[in-house]
């Protein structure tokens, strides 16, 4: 079975080789050995606190003891930094003399989103992408609903922006590209492995007129990559949202949601556990978490709720490293 876990300094070798794997735009899985085992470190002390600010958590996907994906929250954009991003609006230029009252699109970079739960680090291999992608994701959100005084009201969720052939990025060459001298892929190797103040040290601080922009920039605006558009729809369905907020480097769409608003926080179920040799065929596959802090475990299973508990069978409980009567939390499969 497939299980969702805090990740560990002994996962290290594994988030080395997905972070070259997943290229340059994962940001927040460097391909730098020390940068990743400073998330790892930070992320273990995390977990085994009762409750600090600023906390980092990563979580691996393992299957039969090898590890297959990753996936992170910060519970604090930029930690301690600002977040950048840009805000897409809309700026009126008018002339009473001349009768002319134009709106014009622009785009200004802002740090907004500084302080908002992130979800962040998500990778799955290709192969094991298509049945495991709704539980690495969502495992975040049943962990913040276990975990809930831990996490602040509202989460962003960066998406890749469009890219070429290449692996580079139209938004980019159209207006980063000008200020660095750098091409894309240069830039978000710096971005994930140094500090983020040379953003706001090199990048323009006054608005960018998108009709100004050459029509291929323009088109990337709010864009999804090709490899994102499975993990935004899951995120689609929990209730996040594209919002006016645009990643600085490819314009990539940055969704937004209200916590307590999302499905798998409003709609899961917390029972006790319990365990039966024969389910019943009303038993269906269930979203399911158990643990506390580094405890934590979730996997899909077959379940049914009766009596006031949660029913699975003996793999299942194993896998979670839960036992009868154990609290458990429970939704349901979006099955996208």
């Amino acid at each position: 079975m497939l299980t969702v876990r805090p990740a560990t300094i002994g996962d290290l070798p594994a988030l080395e080789a997905m972070a070259v794997a997943s290229g340059v735009g994962v940001t927040s899985l460097p391909a730098n050995r020390e940068k990743l085992y400073d998330k790892l470190r930070r992320s273990e002390a995390a977990f085994e606190q009762e409750g600090a600010d600023s906390d980092y958590y990563m979580f691996v996907l393992e299957r039969e003891g090898a590890v297959v994906g990753t996936a992170a929250i910060a519970a604090q954009a930029g930690f301690d930094e600002p977040f950048y991003s840009y805000r897409s609006e809309t700026l009126v230029h008018a002339s009473r003399s001349l009768g002319v009252n134009n709106r014009i699109h622009a785009l200004t970079m802002c740090h907004d989103l500084t302080g908002l739960v992130q979800l962040c680090g998500f990778y799955c291999e290709r192969a094991f992408a298509a049945e495991a992608a709704e539980l690495l994701s969502r495992a975040r959100l049943l962990f913040i609903a276990n975990e809930r005084a831990r996490f602040g009201r509202r989460a962003i969720a960066e998406m890749l922006g469009v890219h070429d052939v290449a692996g580079q990025s139209p938004f980019w060459d159209a207006i980063g590209r000008r200020f660095f001298n750098m091409d894309f892929n240069e830039v978000e190797r710096a971005f994930a492995e140094h500090s983020k103040t040379f953003v706001a040290e090199l990048m323009p601080a006054y608005p960018i007129y998108v009709p100004l922009l050459p029509d291929a920039a323009q088109a990337a605006i709010g864009q999804v990559h090709p490899d994102f558009e499975q993990p935004c729809r899951i995120l689609g369905a929990e209730g996040f949202e594209a919002d006016q907020y645009l990643d600085i480097f490819d314009g990539g769409a940055v969704l937004t949601a209200d916590i307590d608003a999302l499905l798998a926080v409003r709609t899961a179920t917390s029972l006790p556990l319990g365990v039966t040799a024969s389910l019943p065929d009303g038993a269906a596959p269930t979203l399911l978490s158990a643990g506390e802090r580094a405890a934590f475990r979730a996997t899909v299973g077959r379940a049914f709720v009766s009596d006031g508990k949660v029913w699975v069978d003996p793999d299942t409980a194993q896998v979670l490293g839960a036992v009868d009567g154990q609290m458990v939390r429970a939704v349901a499969q979006l099955g996208l």
